[in-house]
């Protein structure tokens, strides 16, 4: 009996409708695509196996496919045909039902009637609309409209080139630049080096004054500044004084506001910190989005507008914990299982 079993779903792969001679026919009926409203359920494209008892005439096809499997003449398989249709119809006098697996099973009925009840899965008979499952969309409720509260960022005017900084890399040269002005302020003054501890010479001092007394200095080159020079004055004049030049003074004064600057500390940005259910391209599909949730389960919720796109949240903190508390709380909603944390840092 196995035997025929084989060659029927073999052939219900390729036709339509396989005859058993003598017993019945199998048929392959395609439901198209409908809609249960009742249900909210898409049924896609897909084959159906029922049986006619009244299709017993020989097509040859069972036939055929018997004589291309046992390699034999038509009459040889023809009788292989009939003896197995003669061994399903005495299981079935037998048992009262035959399991013909993965086909289905046929049963007497209390009137003696023959029952075929078909297998649930048709997985084998489906495969050309393999990937297409039936399934089940819940509609929207209808709601009033909810006012949109848009919160817009500050807009960037487009004849400025904005240039992106990194406020932690400005942190590190303002440290930088504290630390330098101090190292220089702190720095030993010029006028207490000894020079003269510092240099050598080959050349013997009288004929270095001799020869400052022949080229006397040009007006137009100043004075030095920075350190206490002794020259040995000409016969004919007094040596002048040397006084602190007024430029040190004015370094020393003008080093202070640097100091005092240096002590001034950034204020600390604000950030915000928002939790996002949704992100979407304009103001309507938001609107549209948030008809759909409603204000039961985010009674603050609310649309940030931000880089050309409009991010729906459930809410917003002031505190990272208390916002990652209640985003975990709300992910425990399918609905919102994709939440997420969004800072926003105000300047």
């Amino acid at each position: 009996m196995l035997r025929i079993i084989e060659h029927i779903e073999q052939m219900l792969s390729v036709h339509d409708c396989v005859i058993i001679p003598g017993f019945g026919g199998f048929v392959l009926q395609v439901t198209p695509t409908w809609y249960n409203a009742e249900a909210h359920r898409f049924e896609p494209l897909h084959k159906e196996l029922v049986f006619n008892e009244t299709l017993q005439h020989n097509d040859g096809l069972l036939i055929e496919s018997y004589r291309q499997s046992e390699a034999t003449d038509y009459r040889s398989a023809y009788q292989l045909v009939q003896a197995d249709v003669a061994e399903l119809k005495a299981l079935l006098e037998r048992d009262g039902q035959v399991e013909m697996a993965p086909i289905g099973v046929f049963r007497r009925g209390e009137e003696g009637q023959l029952i075929f009840e078909a297998s649930r899965d048709t997985d084998w008979l489906n495969a050309s609309m393999f990937g297409l499952p039936a399934f089940t969309i819940e509609p929207l409720a209808e709601e009033l409209p909810i006012p949109m509260n848009v919160e817009k960022m500050e807009k960037r005017r487009p004849d400025v080139y904005y240039i992106p900084v990194n406020r932690r890399l400005v942190r590190w040269v303002a440290a930088a630049v504290v630390a330098i002005v101090v190292f220089l302020s702190a720095s030993t003054s010029v006028e207490e080096v000894n020079r003269s501890a510092y240099t050598a010479s080959f050349v013997p001092t009288e004929m270095l004054n001799a020869n400052m007394q022949k080229d006397e200095p040009s007006p137009a080159e100043p004075e030095p500044t920075s350190a206490k020079v002794e020259v040995t004055p000409r016969a004919e004049t007094k040596p002048a004084p040397v006084e602190k030049p007024k430029s040190e003074t004015k370094v020393a004064k003008a080093s202070a506001p640097k100091r005092e600057a240096a002590k001034t500390v950034e204020a600390a940005p604000q950030k915000r910190y928002y939790i996002v259910i949704a992100s979407l391209a304009s103001s309507e599909q938001a609107a549209q989005y948030m008809k759909g949730v409603g204000q039961k389960d985010c009674p603050n919720m609310a649309v940030l507008q931000t880089k050309g796109k409009y991010r729906v949240y459930a809410d917003r903190f002031t505190d990272k914990a208390a916002a990652e508390k209640y985003q975990n709380t709300l992910r425990k909603n399918p609905k919102y299982k994709d939440a997420w944390l969004f800072t926003w840092t105000s300047k």
